[in-house]
């Protein structure tokens, strides 16, 4: 198959190529040759009138390599018409999918994810990463439903899944099945969501000593609020250090770095890229749950009664060009989908790109900001042909209706078209009706 006049972002492609506007329209146009199994040869366009026999001339439209959504939860997604959270407080939804939980047996668990892959499939995803919960007495099912899902998606999405636990509770008794399933399960890494505490420093040790046995990296929750003090990403970063762990760290949401004295937030990223850990934004989620503040309750309301929302004073995003500005890589992701942390969502990486660009001023840096969901993500998952259009790289393209990065950051939502097994496609998500199937 061979593709012509695509516009490839640079970020995207080997050395060697130039953009005509490298500010604002950092892509390249390419010609790109490819089979099932990869991509064969990228070469500058060919003058128009000069294609090959049986070429498809793009015309100009901006194609980018296959996502990876390197962080998200198949456990929760699409429980919102059951466990709606309307307040959009973070503990709310702790408390409120805590209780739905009881429901997440491994045909429930099966039905809901089978339908976020369908989605994502259509939306251009190639690699996913799931984090699920491993606490108490859910994660079996959950695994059981994934690795069911992996095998049957093997080839079209890579799926990988983290072990998430409370790191209290795992260094408190549940350390050993929670170590027992991730291995049995597969698992690409230990998860967990440290908190602020004295023993802090002893449970990271724990949780790095663990995965140091099974041979795995970490992927961890890390500072999820508007708090100064929370500096887990900080002891995270020092931990890696003491223990010279030789495996992938990755540190999703980092959200407290923004509000942290400037000095004190540069010394951590200081030390995170000293640790060599990568870090993941969530801004849609984020966006969401963080700065949430309401006025007073009036007087003589009913105990625990909350006032009217006030307007949210700050953006509950992570330091990304702060971290750029130290190659630290940075990957954007879709986290919680139609569940209680986040009442959106659609595993739409293309609105993840677009959203993060608005949020984080990202346009400033356009010629670094389609890596954070092709090339960032890629490298964290230890998926190095992924994410990029290059000779040897996966051949899954996603061709869209833009002829540049300006058109498709006004509008993401325009039909796309996918390359999957050396076949242009037009494939739609699956309708809500779906789920109730």
């Amino acid at each position: 198959m061979l593709l012509r006049r695509a516009r490839v972002p640079l970020t995207c492609l080997p050395p060697g190529f130039s953009a005509i506007d490298p500010i604002n329209e950092p892509w390249a146009e390419v010609d790109i040759e490819l089979d099932a199994e990869r991509i064969v040869a990228v070469c500058p366009a060919t003058p128009l009138g000069h294609g090959a026999l049986g070429a498809t001339d793009l015309g100009g439209a901006l194609v980018l390599p296959g996502l990876l959504d390197v962080h998200t939860h198949l456990d929760k997604t699409h429980t919102w018409h059951r466990s709606p959270n309307p307040d959009g407080e973070f503990w709310d939804a702790c408390r409120i999918l805590h209780a739905d939980s009881a429901r997440w047996t491994e045909e429930d668990v099966y039905r809901r994810a089978s339908f976020a892959l369908q989605t994502a499939y259509a939306q251009g995803t190639v690699a996913l990463r799931t984090h699920l919960d491993s606490g108490g007495a859910v994660g079996p099912a959950a695994f059981a439903a994934i690795n069911r899902l992996r095998a049957e998606w093997a080839g079209r999405i890579a799926l990988q899944t983290v072990s998430l636990c409370n790191l209290q509770a795992f260094a408190d008794g549940e350390g050993a099945r929670i170590i027992e399933l991730t291995a049995r399960s597969g698992a690409t890494a230990l998860g967990g969501f440290p908190q602020p505490n004295p023993d802090l420093p002893g449970q990271l040790d724990s949780l790095m000593a663990a995965a140091h046995e099974l041979g795995i990296g970490l992927d961890l929750h890390v500072d999820e609020s508007g708090l100064p003090h929370a500096e887990c990403l900080r002891a995270t970063a020092e931990a890696v250090l003491r223990n010279q762990f030789p495996h992938p760290v990755a540190c999703g949401h980092n959200c407290s770095l923004a509000v942290q004295d400037p000095a004190r937030s540069a010394s951590t990223l200081d030390l995170v890229k000293e640790a060599g850990i990568r870090l993941i934004s969530l801004p849609l989620c984020n966006l969401y749950l963080q700065a949430r503040d309401r006025a007073a309750a009036p007087a003589g309301a009913p105990e625990g009664a909350r006032g009217p929302a006030r307007t949210p004073r700050w953006r509950g995003l992570t330091l990304v060009h702060e971290a750029w500005d130290r190659g630290i890589p940075v990957a954007c992701a879709s986290d919680n989908v139609r569940d209680a942390f986040y009442a959106w969502g659609d595993y739409d990486l293309l609105e993840v790109f677009q959203q993060s660009v608005r949020i984080g001023h990202l346009d400033t840096r356009m010629h670094a900001a389609a890596s954070v969901v092709t090339t960032a993500p890629a490298d964290i998952m230890g998926l190095p042909h992924h994410g990029r259009i290059a000779p040897g790289a996966h051949p899954a393209l996603v061709v869209t209706a833009a002829t540049t990065l300006n058109e498709l950051l006004a509008r993401p939502a325009a039909p796309r078209r996918l390359v999957r097994d050396g076949v242009l496609i037009s494939p739609t998500p699956p309708p809500y009706a779906r789920l109730s199937e």
